[in-house]
């Protein structure tokens, strides 16, 4: 890479030495009328200047042509290598409502512990680990414990886990979801998701919610999109 910037940097600096060598300065009126007035010597010395200058002209283009391929050179290596981020995994739930893959070391999931039943409480976790398969996992919990401690870790397989869509999801992967629909969603101002139905959508995606279990009846609570997950349904 750094041959190709001083292929670019002293073509530049040819370029330039050339230009300011032999310009060719003046309007071209007013060079028909000295040219008028020159005598023959004077003539043939204007005309070795517009040859060098024609010169430069050839040479300056083979410069940029240089330059140019340098320039494409350096576009085409793109720098270094993006690091490899390793295994991808994938969740058990599908849904034409959220992508459930790829998910790396990294994502955000809703993840729910084996010891709650089909419909208990998920919270949000994040993936430290993902095996070659990409269908176990190692996940923490973002949250400090009581003690201020950092948060646990669980091991956990693809049925355990939903995929939180990234921030850069585009939005024609995650569309509105139809009012009635039976979601995952997680709770403001809390990492934990719970059960809930789809009342109706903003036009910036946030979902209009009625979680389960309210006790201020009809209460709607308005969700981020992406923390809005389909309700996991078994496979038919």
């Amino acid at each position: 890479m750094d041959g190709q910037w001083d292929i670019i940097v002293s073509s530049l600096q040819k370029l330039c030495a050339s230009h300011e060598a032999l310009p060719l300065d003046g309007d071209g009126g007013t060079k028909r009328v000295q040219l008028r007035n020159m005598t023959a010597e004077q003539l043939q010395l204007q005309l070795l200047h517009y040859q060098e200058h024609r010169d430069a002209v050839g040479g300056a283009r083979r410069l940029v042509a240089a330059m140019q391929a340098a320039v494409d050179a350096l576009l085409g290596d793109g720098g270094p290598a993006p690091p490899d981020p390793g295994p991808a995994g994938r969740s058990y739930w599908t849904s034409s409502f959220n992508p459930n893959d790829p998910i790396y070391v990294g994502s955000e999931v809703a993840y729910k512990p084996r010891r709650t039943g089909a419909e208990g409480e998920w919270f949000q976790c994040q993936v430290i680990k993902v095996s070659a398969d990409g269908t176990r996992f190692e996940v923490r919990d973002p949250e400090p414990d009581e003690f201020g401690q950092p948060g646990g870790t669980f091991k956990c397989n693809w049925k355990e886990l939903l995929l939180i869509p990234p921030r850069t999801t585009p939005r024609q992967l995650t569309p509105h979801y139809p009012s009635g629909t039976k979601v995952l969603a997680r709770y403001p101002e809390t990492t934990t998701f719970y059960p809930a139905m789809v009342i109706g959508n903003k036009r910036d995606g946030t979902c209009r919610l009625r979680f389960d279990g309210e006790e201020e009846a009809d209460k709607e609570t308005e969700v981020d999109r992406r923390y809005v997950l389909p309700f996991p349904a078994r496979r038919s």
